[in-house]
């Protein structure tokens, strides 16, 4: 599940690459201030007023050294750590700036860099957060500051009506231009991720439909293919029946034999039906206690020996399926029988809008990232049963805009909720 917290898009996120890359900027960015300082010594001879610059540098230049070990770690890059690295700029800087003439000082625009990388990279409070606090330094800049010889040569005198609103002018472009940033730069990531997002999906629906287009072909032709042997194992069972009518055992196992032998013809007539027409033809509408007593029913007659019960409330609501959808059900209960559970249950229930169709089973329950790519359009089984079926179940009920959830029980066993939007409100009772 994605956090509350934090729902909007974004374009990238913290990684090493990117923590690397923000510390070659801060280095570049000393090196520029250690050469102004080696150019004021080489003008001035003096190291008067020098010593807080010099601090300030070999502290950041400490700061940044340590950072690059850190990004040889294995441990990975968070938004608060790349949040404290841009912080870091900022009070860094700050202290340089002040040192160095405050907003006098032409590298003052310097604040406007960590504000771009947190709106590409970070959350947007994040963002909003390094935005304010380069604002706070850069106004608290305009009055406190000590003067440097090369950015305020008058600071002695005073500075003049026209350095004044200079300096102003200045200020209220770069509040101008963090507002813009900030606010555009994340609007934009925000749409990039989108695209890439949207074009992520598309490619997995081609690929899902791909891969369910090869398998209702293969289907279509195994039915076609299975119907005369079938037809073969049908005759030969009806001439043991009469061949060994004083064996009563045999003649049991006959007549199980027969009525699975029915049921596959009858599979297999429903789904050339399903490959010969459209679902649309096809779709009926039904009372959702019908449709899911019958699929299990139905169900249970290829199962034989399964144990299970079945609950669901009066007056169940109406929902629209088909072939299909049922095929979908009976998937589930084949992946809860498969998991070797001695007993199934399935529950019926509704609200305002959906029905819910829950199969539950006891057995050893799924991988956790089975459930994290549910309906994706590769699945790795890792318990018998699952994977192509699941992915078909998914894909059939998303057609219908329903869900498939799949959840690991406490207690054992998966919980498989199926999730269907209502046709019409309930209409029919409990039978």
């Amino acid at each position: 599940m994605i956090a509350a917290a934090d729902k909007t898009p974004r374009a990238y996120s913290p990684s090493k690459d990117n923590l690397r890359n923000l510390l070659l900027i801060r280095g570049i960015a000393l090196l520029g201030q250690t050469a102004v300082l080696a150019y004021v010594l080489l003008v001035s001879r003096t190291t008067q007023s020098l010593l807080g610059v010099t601090l300030s540098l070999c502290v950041l230049a400490a700061i940044t050294a340590a950072s690059l070990w850190r990004t040889t770690r294995p441990w990975p890059v968070a938004d608060r750590e790349f949040l404290a690295q841009l912080l870091v700029d900022v009070i860094g800087w700050t202290a340089l700036m002040y040192f160095t003439g405050g907003a006098n000082n032409p590298f003052i625009s310097y604040y406007i860099v960590p504000v771009v990388i947190a709106a590409a990279v970070l959350p947007w409070r994040y963002t909003w957060l390094v935005a304010l606090a380069s604002m706070l330094a850069y106004s608290l800049l305009l009055y406190v500051y000590q003067p440097f010889p090369l950015f305020t040569p008058h600071s002695a005198m005073g500075h003049g009506d026209g350095a004044n609103v200079h300096i102003l002018g200045m200020w209220f472009n770069f509040l101008f231009s963090v507002g813009l940033i900030t606010y555009f730069v994340v609007r934009m990531a925000a749409i990039l991720r989108r695209e890439e997002e949207e074009a992520a999906r598309r490619r997995e629906a081609r690929l899902q439909n791909d891969q369910i287009m090869a398998v209702a072909s293969l289907a279509a032709g195994t039915a076609h293919q299975l119907g005369t042997p079938l037809s073969a194992m049908t005759v030969l069972v009806e001439e043991m029946r009469h061949a060994q009518q004083q064996d009563s055992a045999l003649q049991a196992d006959c007549e199980l034999l027969q009525s699975q032998l029915e049921q596959c013809k009858q599979t297999l007539s429903e789904l050339s039906r399903t490959a010969e027409f459209t679902s649309v033809q096809e779709t009926r509408k039904l009372p959702v206690e019908d449709f899911a007593r019958q699929t299990l029913q139905r169900w249970a007659v290829r199962r034989p020996g399964t144990n299970y019960r079945f609950e669901c409330a009066a007056n169940s609501p109406i929902i629209e399926t088909d072939t299909t959808l049922s095929q979908a059900i009976e998937n589930l209960l084949n992946n809860a029988a498969d998991s070797g559970s001695p007993e199934l249950a399935m529950s019926v229930n509704w609200d305002a809008n959906q029905v819910h169709i829950a199969i539950r089973d006891w057995g050893p329950g799924v991988a956790p990232e089975l459930i994290e790519n549910l309906g994706k359009p590769m699945l790795h089984a890792h318990r018998s049963g699952l994977g192509i079926g699941l992915m078909l179940s998914q894909a059939t009920v998303e057609r219908y805009g329903g869900t498939i959830e799949l959840r690991n029980m406490p207690d054992g066993g998966v919980l498989a909720a199926v999730s269907l939007p209502i046709t019409v409100a309930g209409t029919q009772g409990s039978s």
